[in-house]
């Protein structure tokens, strides 16, 4: 199965940016009431940097934060699906969201964490046992083709994760 882990595949400018970007809180997010299907109650901010064709003012510089990974590791992007940035907490109601996979279609995934955190990615594989576990760590990426997969909720405090779907 593929599997990336990368710590260290950002610039130091493209951190900072990250840092400004989040911190200066210059991203407009909206509520999104689940995290993966419908009613699962997974409540989470969410900024769509690109989904169904619209593109945020963002996505240029998110773009060239995937191209940068991408390079790095000798991925080609034929096709950019998606890209949001999502904040999720502990929000009383569920623990993990649930088991899914974010398109129907063959896609790679890359996962980008923006700040230390608790809530684990967890990947399976096709026969539904765990793969791998990713803590997240403060830009780390992880990259992984289509595959069932589910997230914690963090136990306390804001999980903070840039997600890019493409082909």
């Amino acid at each position: 199965m593929f599997y990336i882990e990368d710590k260290n595949f950002l610039t130091e400018e493209q951190k900072n940016y990250l840092n400004i970007l989040i911190q200066e809180r210059h991203l407009n997010f909206v509520f999104s009431k689940d995290a993966a299907k419908v009613d699962d109650n997974g409540h989470h901010f969410i900024h769509n940097v690109l989904y169904e064709g619209q593109k945020s003012k963002f996505f240029d510089d998110f773009s060239i934060i995937l191209n940068t990974f991408c390079s790095k590791n000798n991925i080609i992007i034929n096709n950019i699906h998606r890209i949001a940035v999502n904040f999720t907490f502990n929000n009383g109601n569920v623990y993990k969201c649930p088991v899914h996979e974010d398109h129907d279609f063959d896609h790679k995934q890359l996962l980008l964490y923006l700040n230390d955190a608790t809530g684990d990615t967890i990947i399976l594989n096709n026969k539904n046992e765990v793969f791998k576990v990713s803590e997240p760590e403060k830009f780390k990426g992880i990259c992984f083709e289509k595959a069932p997969h589910y997230h914690y909720f963090p136990i306390t405090g804001i999980r903070q994760i840039a997600v890019f779907t493409f082909s």
